[in-house]
């Protein structure tokens, strides 16, 4: 069973992610995000945020922890949306162009970074990485294997 922190971590995260994708479609010409399609979106694209998010730190080195899931997270973001392009049909999920994909990548990764500010435990209870062990990681100290 899921924690009530863990649930509340997700639904956050979805709500940033709603809010940031609706953001760029209304913001960018190129971005396409039909309502019909918007909540599929969304949802598949924290899934697969949360999932390259996980994976990418269990394989990080603790001392540069933070670094690497803010820098890391522009590409894990712009992994998350062309796998989101890719699976969605064009007509309820397109990016065109390449500005527009630098810009809504940019969007959304802000939106990411500040939710990973808000939120500080570690995504879907992440083995090795509780939040007492991000925050030792934060201060320089070792994380545990």
């Amino acid at each position: 069973m899921l924690s009530a922190r863990l649930w509340i971590t997700i639904v956050t995260a979805t709500l940033a992610n709603a809010l940031s994708l609706g953001l760029a479609a209304w913001i960018l010409q190129g971005f396409t995000l039909a309502p019909a399609w918007w909540v599929v979106a969304v949802v598949l694209f924290t899934v697969l945020s949360v999932v390259l998010r996980t994976a990418a730190l269990r394989v990080s080195d603790s001392r540069w922890l933070r670094v690497s899931t803010i820098t890391g997270g522009l590409a894990l973001t712009a992994i998350a949306l062309a796998l989101t392009d890719v699976i969605v049909p064009d007509s309820g999920f397109d990016i065109d162009g390449w500005g527009t994909w630098v810009v809504v990548t940019l969007v959304v990764w802000a939106a990411g970074v500040a939710f990973g500010e808000v939120d500080h435990h570690a995504p879907a209870s992440t083995p090795g990485l509780s939040p007492d062990t991000r925050a030792a990681a934060r201060a320089g100290e070792g994380r545990d294997s």
